[in-house]
């Protein structure tokens, strides 16, 4: 690999000052409080959209989800990072809609956060999001710290990890959810952004579950998208997440989604 594309430590602290000193990171006060405040919203100022990023492992649903509604969220897909388990038709849904596509060699780790890294760091994203089974390489979740979301399909901070659905229909549960969350150095430890809830039947199966929630997660999911596109999401000082503006407290999800994707669903 030609050594200018390597991800090395100053190429990131170069891409990291930009940001920092660009559109990013901005410290202010509001009702009284510190917080930071993601400005790609402003800038945009309708002229342009959020550059995002996707890595995902599985078919990719939600993926294709936002690339349909790109223009109604405010966001660009710019770059699907999939794992060689991911859906083999995502090459091809990629191309037809010009968004590079990369699949990083799966061996050896160091390699595949490398490959995953340079990919991530060349597409000059603004945000992005994982349904991914990978940690995420702590430089990478630095780099990127407050633009990256995760989904995951259980009730944080209970049931975190994986096969999250399978182990809420083995327990006691009475009910079941999903999280969309920002990403952090652990696994499904950032602060949560937004959450789904529903109840679980009796001798209902994960599949059935599944399929239940994701009817829910998903215009959760794309509303989240909708707002780090707006510029509406903060961080208060204790380090949690909030949308402003957003309605919280109401069933099923919260905050309350706002958007009309045009589907007669919401």
């Amino acid at each position: 690999m030609p050594g200018s594309h390597r991800p090395t430590r100053r190429n990131l602290r170069r891409a990291r000052d930009r940001w920092l000193g660009g559109r990013r990171g901005i410290l202010r006060r509001r009702d009284g409080q510190a917080f930071v405040v993601s400005l790609a919203g402003v800038e945009r100022g309708m002229s342009r959209s959020l550059r995002t990023g996707f890595c995902v492992s599985g078919e990719g649903r939600l993926f294709r989800e936002a690339v349909a509604h790109q223009a109604r969220l405010g966001i660009t897909p710019v770059l699907l990072v999939a794992e060689r388990k991911a859906s083999a038709s995502l090459d091809a849904f990629c191309l037809e809609h010009g968004i590079a596509c990369v699949r990083p060699s799966p061996a050896p780790r160091e390699l595949f956060d490398e490959e995953l890294t340079r990919a991530c760091v060349d597409a000059d994203l603004d945000l992005l999001s994982l349904t991914f089974d990978k940690l995420l390489p702590p430089g990478l979740v630095s780099h990127y710290r407050g633009r990256i979301v995760n989904v995951h399909p259980g009730l944080l901070p209970a049931f975190r990890g994986m096969r999250a659905i399978d182990r809420v229909v083995a327990s006691d549960s009475r009910f079941a959810g999903a999280t969309v969350h920002e990403v952090d150095e652990g696994m499904d430890t950032g602060p949560i952004v937004a959450q789904c809830v529903l109840g679980v039947r009796r001798g209902e199966s994960a599949v059935e579950l599944g399929a239940r929630l994701f009817e829910l997660l998903r215009p959760m999911y794309l509303q989240v998208l909708g707002w780090y596109a707006q510029g509406r999401v903060f961080h208060d000082e204790g380090g949690r997440v909030w949308v402003r503006d957003a309605t919280y407290g109401q069933l099923p999800i919260s905050p309350s989604v706002e958007l009309d994707l045009g589907d007669g669903r919401r």
